[in-house]
């Protein structure tokens, strides 16, 4: 059998052609532009090619495409004269998912990190999870997936409107908020509906957010709660900042039952982390191992990554996309770095997130002492007539909007100390890449 996937370099789509790979199938695939995923695959001896052509597929039985990928690619046009199979990304997940013993983990924030929590939990519980994660994690030997024989923990997308049919044993949902409508119709109750959906497929039982108010309506004999308050059966109390790690209380039903030192700082990764917990609980792990496993548990790549840091500069690269992410690490920025000023450079994700948002990205960078707005990246969306930069970068005071790569070097060398603070999902990363290493050849300093 030889699958190809089409959009290979996507890190939902190199976790999946890996899988693939490993379990003995001819695994290749396409991608518009080289990149470190699509080198490492080839290291791995998957054939990748740079661009897209008929030619790419003329001999597969198999295609899977990423979400970016239209119908007018060639590569699924000369699929569909060919009468050969395409699945899209996620339901080729889906179908791994149900097939196996699989832990689904899913939310508009934090399901990447709480996924790459619970696994690491379960590796060093000795259960040897097959995890896909959509992200970077140094615990996993492919960074965004490992092969185990035992559960398959998965980050579960709802971005592109698969999830109604994400059928796992357990489901685990993050939060809910409404993003990537234009996958559902424009519409949250579609969203929500979807996820409810998701969430009653469940085989064994849901874990979910019982702080969150549109969550807390799935009413159900097999839900279980986690959160902050005793409302939920598992929750945490007494979070504590100290600078460079936090620490807080887990609770079960009024019970105190341990205390959790964890080296990320910010009530949302407290809120992940009583969410890997209180599964990992579920699963048989003892508290003693659970709390050994987060005093090693390091951050996902671009998730509050201190890419540089001395006595007076520190440069950050945060994944933080939506408002509430953005206002969450802003607000972790505070309380890892107290007393310094903070510098928001922020690059907007997709036209229509910023047509939805525009007015509360102003309001939560307002909790920056100085914003940087970059370009918007566009990740494959069409322009939204009205919908730019400038309209939400003129709400924010101190701010500036920066078109180039070169302008925001600039203007972030004349800024002599604070905290640097990038935050996006599209390729702001490489400015911060950029000022870090220029920092660490002016300084001398490595972190």
């Amino acid at each position: 059998m030889k699958y190809f996937f089409s959009g290979i370099g996507g890190i939902g789509m190199s976790s999946l052609a890996l899988y693939t790979k490993y379990k003995g199938f001819d695994v290749s695939g396409s991608n518009n532009l080289e990149s470190e995923r699509t080198k490492y695959l080839q290291n791995k001896d998957i054939n990748v090619k740079i661009g897209h052509s008929e030619k790419n597929v003329e001999d597969i039985d198999m295609l899977i495409k990423s979400t970016a990928i239209k119908d007018t690619n060639p590569e699924i046009q000369y699929a569909k004269k060919f009468n050969i199979p395409i699945l899209n990304r996620m339901e080729y997940l889906n179908y791994i998912l149900k097939s196996n013993y699989s832990i689904g983990i899913t939310g508009t924030d934090g399901k990447t990190t709480t996924t790459a929590m619970i696994s690491h939990i379960l590796r060093k519980a000795h259960f040897d999870p097959t995890v896909f994660l959509g992200g970077i994690h140094d615990s996993l030997e492919d960074g965004n997936f490992r092969i185990g024989s035992g559960p398959i923990v998965s980050e579960v997308d709802e971005s592109d409107g698969f999830i109604r049919n994400t059928v796992s044993d357990v489901s685990i949902i993050t939060n809910l908020r409404p993003d990537h409508l234009e996958h559902y119709n424009n519409s949250f109750e579609n969203l929500v509906d979807s996820i409810y959906t998701h969430a009653s497929n469940a085989r064994d039982f849901v874990l979910l957010n019982g702080d969150d108010s549109i969550l807390n309506t799935f009413y159900d004999n097999l839900v279980i709660r986690f959160g902050a308050t005793d409302k939920s059966e598992y929750y945490f109390t007494n979070r504590i900042p100290h600078g460079y790690y936090q620490t807080f209380d887990v609770n079960y039903k009024n019970k105190f039952i341990g205390k959790i030192k964890m080296n990320l700082p910010g009530i949302h990764y407290a809120y992940d982390a009583i969410a890997a917990i209180a599964y990992a609980l579920e699963a048989g792990v003892s508290f003693e191992k659970i709390k050994a496993a987060f005093e090693t548990f390091n951050s996902v790549n671009r998730r509050f990554n201190v890419l540089f840091k001395n006595s007076h500069i520190f440069v950050v690269d945060d994944y933080a996309h939506t408002p509430e992410e953005v206002e969450h690490t802003i607000k972790a920025a505070r309380e890892y770095f107290p007393g310094y000023p903070i510098i928001a450079v922020f690059q907007p994700h997709r036209y229509t997130r910023l047509f939805r948002h525009y007015k509360k990205f102003s309001h939560v960078l307002k909790n920056a002492d100085k914003v940087f707005v970059y370009r918007i990246y566009s990740a494959f969306e069409d322009p939204i007539e009205g919908i730019d930069e400038l309209k939400m970068a003129r709400l924010i005071e101190n701010s500036e909007f920066i078109d180039s790569e070169n302008k925001m070097i600039d203007k972030i060398l004349d800024i002599s100390d604070g905290v640097f603070l990038f935050l996006g999902a599209g390729d702001i990363t490489n400015v911060a890449k950029r000022i870090s290493d220029i920092f660490i050849k002016k300084y001398e300093s490595v972190v």
